[in-house]
Formats: structure tokens, sequence, C-alpha cells
């Protein structure tokens, strides 16, 4: 099989962004995607101009229709499963065996969330738990809102605390920060409650539930047996780069493993050619980001 001039591994809005650029300029695209996005939680988009209030699938499904009448595009709905440096460029094997051949990559296939190992988060994740607050957790009426933070995890460190607390405080009259049992963060961070409508709850948890199906209230239930109910739950869980690719390129990446170590205006890894897109390279990991950043 010839060269194209670019595989994109991942058929999101990154991926299909930047396979729409490039057939703009009349370069061949092979795009790989199974469809395994993290916005599948989500009911509908948020703060996506032109999308507010329809669905993922829907946006997808779009984009793609866009791509059709371009000749020089072509998709692949099979998991790209290798990826190598050959002669003149790089070679993607796919699960049935089949080889593509490319001169350079636009790493596109987003992360895997890797959630707290809390009894029901996963079930209220994309629900009443969110990381996306200006598209998610929006509220007409804050002033009759009570929200929580779960700071865990990373959002265990006192500025990203402080940072969640400060957005959910906007479509919220009051906020309660869940330490899980950390007491050493509810002593860092109680300076920053001062004159706030703010305060910590230390006690650990022992499961989160959706309140109801339609919702967004979530139900703490805490080890001593007594349950709390929020509007809504900030956090945004760890995350890992989707792949073995980063392993079979070597690619470096950032100290959590969320991200590819990219430079420069255009997103370019450490291997020369291959380039990251969307929420593979940033810590901003939102929709509209991935639409731009490409």
């Amino acid at each position: 099989m010839s060269f194209v001039d670019v595989l994109i591994i991942g058929g999101g809005p990154s991926g299909l962004s930047a396979a729409l650029t490039l057939v703009r300029q009349n370069h061949t695209v092979i795009l790989f995607d199974v469809d395994e996005g993290r916005a599948g939680a989500s009911k509908c988009l948020h703060g996506q101009t032109g999308w507010d209030h329809r669905t993922p699938a829907e946006y997808i499904k779009f984009a793609r229709n866009e791509l059709k009448p371009y000749k020089c595009f072509a998709v692949n709905d099979v998991e790209a499963t290798s990826l190598t440096q050959i002669g003149g460029g790089f070679q993607v094997i796919d699960k049935t065996g089949a080889d593509y051949k490319g001169k350079k990559v636009i790493l596109a296939n987003g992360v895997i969330s890797v959630f707290p190992e809390i009894p029901g988060y996963v079930d209220s994740w994309g629900k009443g738990i969110f990381h996306n607050l200006f598209a998610q957790a929006y509220q007409e009426d804050p002033s009759q809102v009570h929200a929580g933070v779960l700071a865990i995890d990373w959002i265990a460190m006192p500025q990203f605390t402080f940072h969640l607390s400060h957005m959910s405080s906007q479509l919220a009259h009051s906020i309660t920060i869940y330490t899980h049992g950390n007491e050493e963060l509810a002593k860092t961070i109680a300076p920053t409650l001062e004159n706030k409508p703010w305060k910590v709850d230390t006690r650990k948890i022992a499961k989160l539930a959706p309140k109801s199906p339609e919702g967004t209230a979530v139900d703490i239930t805490f080890e001593d047996g007594s349950v709390a109910t929020e509007a809504f739950i900030a956090h945004s869980p760890m995350s890992v780069v989707r792949g073995p690719f980063a392993e079979q390129l070597g690619l470096k990446l950032s100290q959590t493993g969320g991200e590819y170590e990219t430079s420069g205006p255009f997103n370019a890894t450490n291997v020369k050619g291959v380039y990251a897109a969307g929420d593979t390279m940033t810590m901003f990991k939102v929709w509209p980001n991935a639409v731009a950043i490409k």
C-alpha cells in the first residue's frame, strides 16, 4: 500500500476536526476509530457553539458526514493496535492485521479515565459528577443550589481544590468540600474558606449514588451511615493516554501520564512526524478544546 499524507488515530472531535482541516488542503488522510470516547456518559453537549443541548453521538455523525464528499479521506472503523516508524514515515496495523502507511501521524485517540475506588462513582460519573462544570453542571438559579467538590486524587492538591470550588461557586450558593478522610488537606485549605460560603467535610465516603435517573443530584453515604445530598459534585478523575503508542514509539508523557509532551504551535511530540491533538495533549479535557486544539 502506498503512503498517505496523514494517519489519524482517533475519530472524536479532535480527530475529525484535524481531518477536515487536512482534506481542505487536499491531503490524503486515513482515520481510525472505534467509538470509545469519554463523552458517551453525557446526555448532551454544552458549551460547544452550534451544538448546545445536542448529543455527542449526533455531533460525531454530523462531522463524519461532512468528510464523506472528500475523495482524499477514508475511515477505518477498526482498532489501530500497532504504530511503528518505517522508512518514509509510519506504519499502522489494525486489529485485523491490515497495515497502512503514512508520512505523518496525529494521535487523537483520547484518554482513559482512572476512576476513584469509591462505590457508585462510576454510576454517577457524567450524570451528577462532572469535571466540565460550565457545560454539564449549569444551574438556572444558583441561589437555590448546594453543591459538593470531591477533593481526592489530584484534586486534593490545594490549588486545584480551590480552583474547582471557585468554579462551583458560580453555580451554587454554597459549597462543601469533601476530603474523604484527608485531615491534612482540610487544615491546609482552611484559610481560603474565610468569608466564603464554603465548608469542609472530612468524613470518609462509603458510596455515591445518583438520586434519580433524570436529575444531577447525588447522594453521598458516609462510613458512619449518614447521608448528604448535593445538586452536583465537581471532580475530575485521573486519566492515562489511550493505546500502546507511547511505548511503541518512545513518546514522552506528562508526569501524570494523561498527556503526551508536545511543543510548538502544532503540538509536535518528541518523535518527528507525530503530533497530538485534543485530550491527548492538554489537562483541560473538554469538547470545545478538543475541536480547537489540533
